[in-house]
């Protein structure tokens, strides 16, 4: 470019570096929908959320079968075998055990056990008349063992004077002949067992109050205990 300084021409050239042109590449995170961008910035994190319950669940789990009561019954040490001071018949084709009265009454009360596995193994029953002995073998009221009957009965009369005016029934089947309660690794039982009233309890057997029944008048419907 020319100019006119002090009468003389001057020429002063402008040069100018080329511009570089540079392309902007879109970012991605920028054309990420919502839910990706959701998805990629919390993954990890419900990972860890998921993780966390999952133990949580283990834990729970685990207290609960640790703190699982499982329910007492006489063993074979505290239930002697009926013998003929205990009993006044046993029919071995109906399998029902009638109990000998201690003062001779012929009044009798029928317990009946339902959902036993046909078979040779006896179904147990402990009857306990008060709540401090209650799950207590060394303090049931009365203990017997009953055979079952081919239609998985097991059924048995007790001398109404035997027995108080309020009490609760333990039984179960041993199938295994051990004369104990079988249990698995989590001490939860694995024969089959019920009480009176068809308590359960939670973590363990259920409360005396829960299990307590009345007693029923010589000649009223039997007593019935379910076991599973």
């Amino acid at each position: 470019m020319k100019q006119m300084e002090n009468g003389f021409e001057s020429q002063t050239e402008v040069t100018s570096d080329p511009i570089e042109e540079v392309e902007l590449e879109p970012s991605w995170n920028a054309w990420q929908s919502l839910p990706e961008r959701w998805q990629q910035n919390h993954g990890s994190l419900l990972m860890v959320f998921a993780t966390l319950v999952f133990l949580t669940g283990i834990g729970v789990l685990t207290y609960r079968q640790n703190q699982f009561r499982p329910p007492a019954f006489p063993d074979a040490s505290s239930i002697d075998p009926p013998n003929n001071e205990q009993l006044t018949a046993l029919d071995l084709a109906s399998g029902e055990v009638a109990l000998q009265a201690a003062n001779g009454s012929t009044d009798q009360i029928m317990i009946r056990v339902i959902g036993a596995i046909p078979g040779d193994a006896l179904v147990w029953l402990a009857i306990y008349n008060a709540e401090t002995s209650f799950n207590d073998p060394e303090n049931a009221l009365v203990a017997a063992q009953v055979p079952v009957q081919p239609n998985g009965v097991a059924a048995c009369t007790i001398p109404i004077d035997q027995l108080p005016t309020r009490f609760a029934i333990a039984a179960f089947h041993d199938t295994d002949n051990d004369g104990a309660l079988s249990r698995n690794q989590f001490g939860i039982p694995a024969e089959r067992y019920g009480f009176s009233n068809d308590a359960r309890g939670k973590f363990g057997p259920p409360a005396f109050d829960d299990a307590v029944i009345d007693r029923p008048a010589n000649g009223e419907t039997p007593i019935e205990i379910q076991i599973y």
